[in-house]
C-alpha cells in the first residue's frame, strides 16, 4: 500500500477526482463518495467550500434537467451534498 501524503496536491486530486465524476453515469460516481466520505480527515475548509460548491452547482442543474444521468447517481451527490453541509471541519 502507497502512504500518500496529505497535502494541498492530494486535496485537488480528490477535487477533481469529484468533478470527474459528477453527471457520469458509471460506478465511480458512488466510489468517489464513499472515498471521500471514508477519508473525512482529509477535508478542509477550502476543500468543503469548492466541494459543496461543485456538488451544489451539479444539483441546481440537474434539477433543470441540463443534465440526465441516472437517479441513484443524483441521490449519491446529494447525499454527500447534505453530510458535506453539516460536517465540521478544522481550518
Amino acid at each position: 500500500m502507497i502512504e500518500l501524503k496529505l497535502d494541498y496536491v492530494l486535496r485537488d486530486m480528490i477535487i477533481s477526482a469529484l468533478r470527474y465524476a459528477l453527471g457520469r453515469r458509471t460506478y465511480i460516481t458512488a466510489e468517489t463518495s464513499e472515498f471521500i466520505v471514508e477519508n473525512k480527515d482529509i477535508i478542509d475548509g477550502r476543500m468543503k467550500q469548492v466541494m459543496l460548491s461543485d456538488l451544489g452547482q451539479y444539483l441546481e442543474r440537474r434539477n433543470k434537467g441540463f443534465i440526465t444521468d441516472d437517479k441513484c447517481d443524483y441521490e449519491v451527490w446529494e447525499n454527500l451534498y447534505n453530510w458535506l453541509s453539516e460536517m465540521e471541519v478544522d481550518e
